[in-house]
């Protein structure tokens, strides 16, 4: 309202000005006229410091809430790297240095620039940062190892800002401690990373050179800073300031605070990082939020003084001529007609005798309305006829006395907001008169409102893909939750659907082609999703690889499913990214609401265990939810259990297949197969314990003994008997497998050209450079390699000129089906053919009839097992074996 009243003294000079000849003997109301206009200019100064704070309160406590978000984002996420770490330090320090577990452990990630752990006595023991392995280090005088050695709590830790002590630079540390299979304090496992990282999203953000941001601890110790000077420093510690006092004492506050530094005055906001023990701040020094109001009573003091001299030149002058007045009397014109805002007076008789071209610009009138006002009531029936004002999508009136009597005056200032047709937003002040009258402004507020629009986009979609993030998925899915609540008694009522989908592979494309190819290829996979589900239906990013997709109204179960094959065939194409040819999958998990969940918990737990179960099953394929599933996670969890207490008590076993010459009938070496030996379920099935452990990480234990296992049984056998052992891609990934392997053929003595290691042909296709590297390092020392169940995957013969193998082994599967017709003939013909022609040895697997064994000997296949000469035996039955067969002339024999 002071705003208008402030415009007020200006427009009601023009219109005195009309009156001049009748007043040219009252210069004292020429000097109240001066007085009335050097007020407005005050109050309308006033009034502008105080929209400017408010909106500078607004701006700071949106930033705020989007730096929440993407710090509580990054804190997720390594607390995630952090716990899986732990888990693999618990499952496998007793049996594997930490040097190792550090190495082999995929903790990486974009935000995370070292791991470590501390042992129980302060000792750094492991880190993936510096020299390898890493010297022991004492940080037992470190805050973020003493708290979880005073401590029994299970927490995050997030430390103050410190310098590391061999890299020499800041650091933040996050820690969790880690126990002893006795349940005693083991240690702490670390995640650094540079205080600088939980900043540097805000410089995508444009911000103003005078605007800072900061991430404070409960502590009052300042962990990360950035923005422009006269903000708070890194290490920086507010207790006793008025953070202490105010900041703590709400979840988010806003005041202002003078800089110790500068002396200058900041507007200062703190909101609390929700669940954690942290503070985010955002400062604005307050003379740039006053800049644009100081700006502005500059040119109004301008435009004043020059008013000031022309009424005072006028009342000295008010005698001496009525062109003089007039002259004067447009100048005020010319100041309201280059004013940035659209103003008119209305009289109480509905008159318009004050219009600028501001205010035509701003609602669309024809000029003529300018030159020669027309009546408000003929001008609201101009508007009816052109529909000029749109507000909620109805058309919106200009009266601002709509509703009462014209001559009545309006109790207080009104601000309203008004859609124009061409998209442009308009606010209106009308303020009210004395006289029954009113003064209405009108400002062009659209880049305010478009940016108020971009600060809300930011904290609900996806950065990377532009797809609604987490924080909307939940908020929808909870109103649909809340919806279906109200009618969960209707059997009638359809239901709704949750739908997990995990890209298959990702990690192998993100490993060998780099983060930069994984985001890209996340952006294409949103595309082709966007275009694959229809309008109505949420498609969000939950983060990492894996989406999320809301059907609000499912219908049945079969559409679901046909939406789940649709979802799956747009991503079977390969993508081009960035000259890439790309080929991945994708795996979904299936909830039907209210049926699998009444609440969200429920419903994004089934969707999980429904997208685990298709994950550890097959892959590439969908699955819904069933109870038994939770049964299953159970059955799981007790294997998972149970066979890491088998690899503390030696429960596990080697058995050993024989692998039979077809040219003499001779046995030529054994496969060594796993088997468990539970002392109350009996001989459990790898089938059943192998891919638990594969996914648990309990399968490089078990695979190192194997390994050993196998190596030593074999040093004692007669003549040069190989013996075969797999070995799994986790345990190809380790960079050290080439020199365990040498020092364990050096300290067994077993000959290089005896130890045989199968590999599945996924790994060739997934041609990890590493992984190529350390089986050609194998090669070199004489040890045999051979592709496992050659054919069952995305086989094909040019992969033989991959790598050199020494043998290829054919599936069971083409074996089991020699006799049912000429195709799988061909194929194992061809696969013999070609091995033999690059120097390969063939093996045939599962043979059981004479049959079988007969036609592989003619078709030129060089050796053969199966249950047809023997199953997997144990190592007691071996010499049993070799006495009933015999040696080759290979072996020795």
């Amino acid at each position: 309202m002071r705003r208008h009243l402030a415009q007020f003294p200006r427009l009601f000079a023009k219109r005195l000005s009309k009156r001049l000849g009748k007043w040219r003997s009252s210069a004292i109301f020429g000097l109240a006229l001066i007085v009335m206009l050097w007020v407005g200019i005050f109050l309308k100064y006033s009034d502008d410091l105080r929209s400017d704070l408010r909106e500078a309160v607004r701006t700071n406590e949106n930033f705020s809430m989007v730096f929440e978000e993407n710090v509580l984002r990054s804190i997720g996420e390594i607390d995630k790297a952090l716990l899986y770490l732990r888990r693999t330090i618990e499952t496998r320090k007793d049996t594997t240095d930490f040097h190792t577990i550090v190495s082999t452990t995929d903790v990486l990630s974009e935000i995370i620039v070292q791991v470590a752990i501390i042992d129980a006595s302060g000792i750094m023991r492991a880190s993936n940062a510096g020299p390898q392995p890493a010297a022991p280090l004492d940080l037992s005088d470190r805050e973020h190892y003493r708290v979880h050695l005073s401590s029994g709590e299970d927490r995050l830790f997030v430390s103050k800002p410190v310098v590391g002590r061999v890299s020499r630079q800041w650091s933040v540390q996050f820690t969790r401690r880690f126990l002893n299979s006795d349940g005693s304090f083991g240690g702490v496992v670390v995640a650094s990373l540079k205080p600088e990282h939980l900043t540097n999203f805000y410089n995508k953000i444009d911000f103003a050179s005078s605007v800072s941001i900061a991430l404070v601890g409960n502590d009052g110790i300042v962990r990360s800073a950035g923005g422009s000077a006269g903000g708070f420093a890194l290490g920086e510690d507010l207790n006793g300031t008025r953070f202490v006092s105010i900041a703590r004492s709400a979840g988010m506050v806003t005041f202002e605070e003078t800089d110790s530094a500068s002396g200058n005055r900041r507007l200062v906001t703190f909101r609390h990082v929700r669940g954690q023990p942290l503070w985010m701040s955002v400062s604005t020094d307050l003379r740039a939020v006053y800049a644009g109001s100081a700006a502005n009573l500059r040119l109004n003091a301008i435009v004043g003084f020059v008013l000031t001299v022309l009424i005072l030149i006028a009342v000295k002058n008010i005698l001496q001529a009525e062109a003089k007045a007039r002259q004067k009397a447009e100048q005020l014109h010319l100041t309201l007609e280059n004013m940035s805002q659209g103003i008119m007076l209305i009289t109480k008789d509905l008159e318009i005798p004050i219009i600028n071209a501001k205010c035509g610009e701003l609602l669309d009138l024809p000029p003529k309305f300018i030159e020669t006002p027309p009546r408000f009531d003929e001008l609201m029936a101009y508007q009816a006829r052109n529909s000029a004002l749109q507000h909620a999508g109805e058309h919106a009136s200009l009266n601002p006395l709509e509703g009462s009597q014209p001559w009545s005056p309006a109790p207080h200032c009104a601000i309203s907001e008004r859609l124009m047709a061409n998209g442009t937003v308009i606010e209106i002040r009308s303020a009210p008169l004395p006289d029954g009258g009113l003064v209405q402004t009108f400002t062009d507020i659209t880049k305010r409102r478009e940016a108020e629009t971009h600060v809300a986009r930011l904290a609900s979609e996806d950065p990377l893909t532009d797809l609604p993030n987490r924080r909307i998925f939940r908020a929808r899915l909870e109103e649909i939750c809340s919806a279906y609540a109200a009618q969960c008694d209707d059997p009638e009522a359809p239901g709704f659907a949750v739908l997990f989908l995990d890209l298959d592979r990702f990690k192998v494309i993100n490993d060998t082609l780099g983060h930069r190819i994984g985001d890209l290829l996340l952006r294409r996979v949103g595309n082709r999703l966007k275009q694959a589900v229809e309008p109505g239906v949420l498609l969000a990013r939950l983060g990492g690889d894996e989406f999320s997709i809301l059907v609000p109204m499912a219908g049945s179960r079969a559409e679901i499913g046909d939406l789940a094959r649709r979802l799956l065939d747009c991503i079977a194409p390969p993508f081009d990214v960035d000259g890439y040819k790309v080929r991945t999958g994708a795996s979904i998990g299936i909830a039907m609401g209210p049926a699998d969940g009444r609440n969200v918990d429920d419903l994004l737990v089934a969707a999980d265990l429904a997208l685990y179960s298709v994950k550890a099953d097959s892959r590439g394929t969908f699955r819904f939810y069933s109870h038994a599933m939770s049964t299953e996670l159970n059955d799981r969890r007790e294997i998972e259990t149970d066979l890491r207490t088998a690899i503390e008590r030696g429960e596990l076993e080697l058995h050993y297949q024989p692998i039979i010459d077809l040219r003499d009938d001779c046995v030529a070496g054994f496969e060594a197969l796993a088997r468990w030996r539970h002392p109350v379920k009996g001989l459990i099935p790898p089938g059943l314990f192998i891919p638990v452990a594969e996914d648990t990480g309990l399968i490089m234990p078990i695979g190192e003994w194997a390994l050993d296992a196998a190596c030593r049984e074999a040093a004692r056998w007669p003549g040069n008997l190989k013996i075969a052992v797999n070995l799994s891609p986790v345990q190809l990934l380790a960079p050290d497998l080439g020199e365990r392997i040498e020092h364990l053929l050096a300290e067994t003595g077993l000959a290089p050209c005896r130890l045989e290691i199968e590999i599945t042909e996924q790994i060739v296709l997934e041609d990890n450079e590493n992984t190529i590297a350390t089986l050609r390092r194998l090669k070199n020392l004489g040890v045999r390699i051979a592709m496992d169940d050659f054919g069952t995957g995305y086989s094909s013969l040019s992969y033989l000129r991959t790598f050199p193998f020494d043998k290829v082994k054919i599936d069971r599967s083409f074996v089991t089906d020699l006799v049912h017709g000429t195709d799988r003939v061909v194929i194992v013909q061809a696969v013999v053919s070609i091995a033999r022609a690059l120097g390969m040895t063939t093996t045939a697997e599962g043979v059981e009839s004479d049959y079988q064994c007969e036609f592989l000997a003619a078709l030129g296949c060089d050796e053969a097992q199966g249950f047809l000469f023997s199953g997997a035996v144990p190592a007691d039955e071996i010499a049993g074996i070799i006495e009933k067969w015999g040696l080759s002339k290979a072996a020795g024999g």
